[in-house]
């Protein structure tokens, strides 16, 4: 264990591994003749990713990436804890099943009850009111559902979003297969090639693709063969390829090589690339900038949702005793009810980012705030109007209704 600590934490590149080297284009590297290794002599150059520092990496500069690494795994756990806690939602699990069972049921009977209700003193108008007054009432409670339901599916699509992508460092570009947004991480071949290598002899036993792949032998055929062969074998990760791994002599005689390349889809469905460790620090950092970008919008939109909900529950609650009352004008009440709540329903959706800027009496320049997190603020604005339109056209109605 101390030999390969001092391999990996002290020497240098050019004095690891001598014996024998990784491939390159399909063949067996020779130092005598390239006078480099081809992963680790310069890590931070590559086919892909050619690099203009061409001197090499200093075990200092080893170490300090290697504890960078450390630092933001904790870093990318803090964040997906926190996706966690809310995709559980306790507050929107308990505010659903109730918002939908108890407010809006009554709401709908309130309406249906009323339908036959007379106004005898409107004359032949009425039909013609009362069918205005529906129109002009249903529209905001239809609103007051939606808006709920609309926040609660762009939160769901967030959380999709943070947990799932098709495009991933190192793969292909034109790869859009579906993948989990937290990508595999290998070891790092330019840390120690001999290292590698015993990994990929490991992992090529059957017993390790069995493990990996737990599949029957049709399921396997189905799914990993349909799979490479609809990617045209772009899923198959570059650095697993058969005739590299075949030159390093790392499979066990008599292999199939059908069931290799079914572990390799396997690593490459799991987005699991054997990057240098510079690119795995890069990688790591695009990925920090990745989850925090779709984090920061899915609190957000679970924060406006959780208040829409809480919003719309306790305008129905305090309307529902109201319109039990058999003294007080249903088609009044319910009016009211939506003028108030279609009036307010905006400046309650806009309540976080005021939170927000508490410190600055206001927000002092509009055009700083990100589109992701009004979105949803935008998009319902012309509706809300509507509604309130709707909502005062509805109050005017029931003026000849109960005062004719």
């Amino acid at each position: 264990m101390s030999t390969i600590h001092s391999s990996i934490g002290t020497s240098s590149p050019d004095a690891r591994d001598t014996d024998e080297l990784l491939p390159v284009d399909g063949k067996r590297a020779d130092k005598s003749t390239t006078g480099e290794y081809p992963y680790s002599d310069n890590p931070r150059r590559t086919a892909e990713y050619p690099s203009y520092d061409e001197a090499p990496i200093t075990p200092d500069e080893r170490n300090a990436m290697r504890a960078f690494l450390q630092r933001t795994e904790v870093r990318l756990s803090t964040l997906h804890r926190v996706a966690v806690a809310f995709i559980s939602g306790a507050g929107l699990l308990i505010l659903f099943p109730m918002f939908f069972k108890e407010e809006i049921v009554a709401l709908i009977r309130v309406f249906l009850s009323n339908i036959g209700d007379g106004f005898p003193h409107l004359g032949s108008a009425e039909p013609v009111i009362k069918l205005l007054l529906y129109v002009f009432l249903l529209y905001p409670f239809a609103l007051s559902l939606m808006i709920p339901i609309y926040s609660m599916y762009l939160l769901v699509k967030d959380v999709v979003h943070f947990y799932f992508t098709i495009y991933t460092p190192g793969f292909p570009p034109d790869l859009i297969t579906p993948s989990f947004a937290l990508s595999g991480v290998g070891f790092s071949p330019d840390e120690s090639q001999r290292i590698k290598r015993e990994i990929f002899r490991y992992q090529y036993n059957p017993a390790s693709i069995n493990f990996a792949i737990p599949f029957s032998k049709e399921k396997r055929e189905v799914y990993f063969d349909e799979t490479i062969r609809n990617t045209d074998g772009k899923i198959l990760p570059s650095s697993r390829r058969l005739d590299d791994l075949e030159a390093m002599e790392v499979l066990p005689e008599g292999t199939d090589q059908a069931s290799v390349n079914r572990l390799n889809a396997a690593f490459g469905l799991a987005r699991t690339m054997d990057r240098k460790l510079v690119e795995e620090v890069a990688t790591t950092e695009l990925s920090l900038v990745r989850h925090i970008l779709y984090l920061r919008r899915l609190v957000m939109r679970y924060v406006r949702t959780l208040l829409m909900f809480i919003w719309t529950a306790l305008v129905s609650f305090l309307m529902l005793p109201l319109l039990e009352d058999q003294r007080l004008p249903t088609f009044l009440v319910l009016a009211l009810g939506y003028v108030i709540w279609s009036v307010l329903v905006i400046p309650i959706m806009r309540t976080p980012l005021r939170w927000i800027y508490r410190h600055t009496q206001g927000i002092p320049d509009e055009s700083q705030i990100d589109h992701q997190l009004v979105i949803l603020e935008q998009q319902m604005r012309p509706f809300c109007i509507g509604a309130i339109v709707f909502s005062l056209v509805a109050l005017v109605l029931c003026v000849p209704l109960y005062l004719g």
